[in-house]
């Protein structure tokens, strides 16, 4: 039962450097301005080639943000810089020196505002083993998460105060993208299976570009995947971009999808998600 009504929005993949739509973003900042937000999450790939003059772009996009509500961002694999140890060979502690240089310190922050928790998960690990597929075209892109990732993330949900909404946040998409076909994690099920245990009512996650809210049901207990679409010009499907309205009160949670409008250059919102707390 969440004990006060909250709402968070949230985005993903900025993108800053070519990809990068300040039309899209201006328009998040106007909607975030008229939505009396709890929270914003910003779920990764803030940058396109973690260069640090992208961070520094990015830097300004966040500072924004934050100065409308409470934020909470990991990165994504654009902004990894793999080559410092692909395939666990090298300097894993330079993966993130950028990041944390200009964006956090974190990779796996904690946000906890009245009425809600947010817990960061950092999915983005380059071409360290937990990432590792079979298959090339993996390599770089694919997300993961260790078990002991997910066990520190469920204690951080489980201090959560009683009556937050309790939200994870990750880069990359934990379920199979309709367009892509592809999952964002290795490991899917079994990542499933951990983020359903960990007493989330709520798994924000992006990468995919394509915006996606459904009900994922394991072990009797209950998540709503919130999948959010990029704010740059890399859609997929030549559709617009996207970004999610997570509400929740008493026993429901609710995501609405609101999609960019050209005409107007705002985000309109389209059909809502909801599920009952269990």
């Amino acid at each position: 039962m969440i004990g006060r009504a909250v709402r968070v929005l949230h985005i993903s993949d900025i993108h800053c450097g070519h990809p990068f739509v300040p039309q899209h973003v201006a328009a998040a900042e106007r909607l975030a301005a008229a939505l009396s937000l709890d929270a914003i999450v910003v779920s990764g790939d803030l940058s396109q080639r973690a260069r640090e003059h992208e961070f520094h772009e990015a830097r300004v996009v966040l500072d924004r943000f934050a100065a409308i509500a409470p934020l909470i961002t990991v990165p994504g694999n654009h902004d990894t810089a793999w080559w410092h140890a692909p395939f666990g060979m090298g300097v894993a502690t330079r993966l993130h020196e950028r990041w944390r240089d200009v964006i956090q310190e974190e990779t796996e922050p904690t946000l906890r505002v009245p009425g809600v928790s947010l817990i960061g998960v950092n999915s983005s690990n380059g071409m360290l083993p937990q990432t590792l597929t079979w298959y090339a075209r993996d390599w770089r892109v694919k997300g993961g998460v260790t078990d002991a990732q997910f066990a520190h993330a469920t204690a951080r949900l489980e201090a959560s105060p009683s009556g937050d909404l309790k939200v994870l946040v990750l880069h990359h998409n934990v379920v199979r993208g309709r367009l892509s076909n592809r999952w964002g994690l290795a490991r899917p099920e079994h990542s499933l299976d951990l983020i359903a245990a960990s007493g989330a009512h709520v798994v924000c996650s992006g990468h995919d570009h394509e915006e996606r809210v459904e009900v994922v049901t394991r072990g009797g207990r209950a998540v709503v995947v919130s999948t959010a679409n990029t704010l740059s010009g890399r859609m997929r499907g030549h559709r617009p971009s996207a970004v999610n309205v997570i509400e929740a009160s008493g026993k429901n949670v609710t995501v609405a999808v609101h999609t960019f409008d050209a005409q107007s250059q705002s985000f309109a919102p389209g059909p809502a998600t909801s599920q009952k707390v269990m």
